[in-house]
């Protein structure tokens, strides 16, 4: 009498795979831009934190979203913490126009985009558009984070131990060299998001913010690297890694972001490309410390255990 055959998993059609990621992101994104458009708040990873755990309410995974997640946002708010000491320890504050010349054949490339563009008194669609990548800096890691934790938990605890990693690498960065924003050192320079933003501490009609992240105190000399440009960057390369080239929108949103802050006056284009050689020195370095971690003797004997335990079970 011959073996039974294994059962065979049932296949998994290519529409239903992206059912659940595309309802998942369809729902950040419709309740982002409300918050945004509507009752005119900021989504702070706070908040954002709440929108993801209703998802993962509905999805049945809300125990494992909170031990996923709740370390990432505490290390993550840390930073955020940290990150305003930028600049308030005596370090000298650096001007990199100079430097921004000689990559530009000797033009500052945000004025040039400022001077074509940008009539003062007047708004244009882009100035809004740019505010807004501008604004989703943190939206889009987290919200991209979230779909990755939706469909391969193992790819978000890469992409948020990359995130992280990078993170504090940059604050070290941050507080030896503090480097200045073009609209901090080029009176020339229009600080266009102080016109488009509504001058409101972060709910209207309440006198103090809503939420912790809004009690940070910001960093004025944190431009490069330019986080801004990064993290859409290193989002982006997961994302390629995970979904190949349907994570085609991921690179038009960096392109996006790359454009506003230039365009905004709040990074220089060499400030992006100090987050590029960050993105891939945590991207490249995470590589290696997952297979580095792989391979050591413990993980080979913690393997044995799990194998020899389901066999005797």
């Amino acid at each position: 009498m011959q073996p039974a055959d294994p059962p065979q998993r049932p296949r998994v059609g290519r529409r239903h795979s992206w059912l659940v990621p595309s309802l998942v992101g369809g729902y950040l994104a419709v309740v982002t831009l409300f918050m945004v458009f509507v009752l005119h708040i900021s989504v702070s990873p706070e908040r954002f934190l709440l929108l993801m755990l209703i998802a993962a309410l509905v999805l049945g995974r809300a125990r494992l979203f909170l031990a996923d997640w709740i370390p990432f946002l505490v290390l993550f708010l840390s930073y955020e913490y940290l990150r305003g000491l930028g600049g308030k320890l005596g370090m000298p504050i650096h001007d990199v126009t100079s430097l921004e010349r000689l990559i530009s054949f000797g033009q500052v490339p945000t004025l040039v985009l400022q001077q074509a563009f940008y009539h003062a008194g007047q708004l244009s669609w882009y100035d809004v558009a740019a505010t807004m990548f501008y604004f989703l800096h943190f939206a889009f890691p987290l919200g991209l984070g979230y779909l990755f934790w939706v469909v391969d938990r193992r790819t978000f605890l890469r992409f948020s131990r990359a995130l992280i990693a990078m993170s504090f690498a940059a604050f070290l960065f941050y507080l030896l060299l503090p480097v200045a924003p073009p609209w901090k050192v080029l009176p020339s320079v229009v600080k266009i998001i102080d016109h488009t933003l509504p001058s409101f501490t972060d709910i209207p009609g309440l006198p103090v913010p809503a939420t912790v992240y809004h009690w940070l105190t910001p960093n004025q000399y944190a431009a490069m690297p330019s986080l801004h440009a990064a993290y859409p960057l290193l989002g982006t390369l997961f994302a390629l890694r995970l979904w190949g080239r349907r994570a085609w929108p991921a690179l038009v949103y960096t392109a996006g972001v790359w454009l506003s802050i230039v365009y905004l006056g709040e990074h220089y284009v060499v400030d992006i490309i100090g987050g590029v050689v960050f993105v891939l020195a945590v991207f490249f370095g995470e590589d290696w410390f997952t297979r580095f971690w792989a391979q050591r003797p413990s993980h080979d004997a913690d393997a044995e255990l799990v194998t020899s335990a389901r066999s005797s079970s």
